[in-house]
This record gives C-alpha cells, structure tokens and sequence, in this order.
C-alpha cells in the first residue's frame, strides 16, 4: 500500500515539473529577425553627370526621322515567308503555263448571232411569175437566168448549175424549209440538157445509173464530193459502158427532170432527178 502511494506521488510530481517547464521552453526560443523597413524613394530626380544647366546651350543635333522606304523594306523582311526548299528538278522541267482567264457569260446574254443557223430565204411567187420569154426559144427565170428550148424530149431547155444550186438558199430540212425556188420549181417534169461530171459509186464496167455533178468526182476517193444542190441522180434509157478506174468523166446528157426533195429526217440527201435520160457524148 505504501508503494502505491509512492508511484502516485511521483507521477504528481512529474505532472507539475511538465507544466512548470513549458512556459520556459516557449520563452526560450529566439525570436525570428524582423526585416529592416526599405528606404523611402525620393521623388526628386537623381542628378547625372550628363545632366546640363538651363542655361547652358545644347550642341546636339536632332537626330534625322527615319527613311520610310527603309521601314517598308524592314516590314517586308518581316512579314516575307520563308523561301521553299530548293527543288533540282524544278531547272529539269518546263515552267506551267499561266492559267487561262475564263471570262464568265453575263446573265441572260443573247446568243452569238454568228453561231445560230441562218434562217432559209422564202419566195411565195409562183413559177409563172418568175418566167419571161424573151423570143421563141428563150426565156428568162427570175430576171437573171435565161434558158433555150422549149422544154420538149426533141428541143430541152440548155440548164446550167448556177440555176440548180440557186436553190441552197430556200431548202433546209432542219429548220422545215423543203420549198425550191419557183424559178427551180418551174423546171419540174420538162425536159432538160446539161453537161456535167459523171460517176458510179462502185466500180462497175457497165450501168445504167450515174450520178452527174458540178464538180470533178470518180465517186470514191478523188475530187470533190457534191451537195444536193450540185448533183443529180440520173437514170439512163440504155446502158452506158465504163472504162477505167479512179477518172473524172464528163459528157452532156438529156433527160425529164423531177425536182423534189429526198430527205432522212433532218437532212437533204438530193433534191434532183434525171429520168430517162441519153448520153449526148463529151
């Protein structure tokens, strides 16, 4: 019991030493150095050695402005893109064409006057109007063709191809113009002479079909090919012998003449026709 009372004395004691020493050690400690205050700024300007009186004159020039042409090189210098990497190739090749500047059609443009079809000329006369005889074997067609004959299988009126290809002017199939001329329309069923090339479009030793034109033709490869205007599709009474290959024949010839148009939808394949008719020789 007594122990007991020695241990609980001891740790009474220790208690108090603890609460004693505290305040001490707080006490002990250095306290943490305070920074000195940082000296006041004066206002007033700090004096220079470069510094001059009033009333001293200054011998300094002004200094010259800037040269604006140099300030435009030096904002180009610095706005100027890097320069591209040198390429080898590019001395190998040829330098791109510039573009082609493509100037757009206005809005609601009117064609081209040059690209739209030329519409066909019109003659509403009739072929009597046309025709003037001038004595007994000659008459004249529209003021400016004049024919001799009287039409018939023993005397044909002598025709030209400045008055067959007249009719260029007045036939389009395209643009629904199958009306000849009535100076042309007036040679419709009478009986014709002219002289013209003739050819076959194969190569045959004899025939009775040739196909007459204003212009040199063997019907193949050689000359000019013909138009409806300048051809004529002949049908012989009799046979007619052929010699040769790749020549340019040429003789007169009579026969009944049938003017009208033979088309294939849009297009003109001839508007003439020779009917029973002769070769007269060359």
């Amino acid at each position: 019991m007594r122990a007991f009372w020695v241990v609980l004395a001891l740790l009474a004691t220790a208690g108090v030493l603890f609460v004693v020493a505290s305040p001490a050690r707080e006490s002990g400690r250095s306290p943490e150095p305070t920074p000195p205050p940082s000296p006041a700024r004066s206002n007033e300007p700090t004096p220079t050695n470069d510094s001059k009186s009033p009333s001293e004159p200054s011998n300094e020039q002004p200094s010259d402005p800037p040269d604006a042409s140099s300030q435009s090189t030096q904002a180009t210098e610095a706005v100027a893109p890097a320069s591209a990497p040198f390429d080898p190739l590019a001395l190998l090749l040829p330098p791109a064409p510039p573009a082609a500047q493509v100037k757009a059609p206005a809005p609601n443009a009117a064609p081209n006057a040059a690209s739209a079809p030329r519409p066909p000329a019109t003659d509403t006369r009739s072929p009597a109007e046309v025709t003037r005889r001038i004595d007994a074997r000659t008459l004249e067609l529209d003021g400016r063709f004049r024919i001799i004959g009287n039409g018939g299988e023993d005397d044909p009126y002598r025709i030209n191809w400045e008055l067959l290809t007249s009719a260029g002017a007045f036939v389009d199939p395209a643009q629904n113009a199958l009306t000849p001329p009535p100076w042309v329309r007036a040679l419709d069923g009478v009986w014709v002479e002219i002289s013209a090339y003739y050819s076959t479009p194969v190569r045959v030793s004899s025939t009775k079909s040739v196909l007459l034109t204003l212009n040199r033709w063997d019907g193949c490869c050689l000359g000019l090919p013909p138009t409806p205007f300048d051809a004529i599709d002949t049908s012989l009474a009799s046979t007619l012998e052929l010699r040769g290959v790749h020549l340019f024949r040429f003789g007169t010839f009579r026969g009944r003449l049938e003017v009208e148009p033979f088309t294939a939808g849009p297009y003109l394949l001839g508007l003439y026709r020779l009917e029973d008719a002769t070769f007269e020789g060359q």
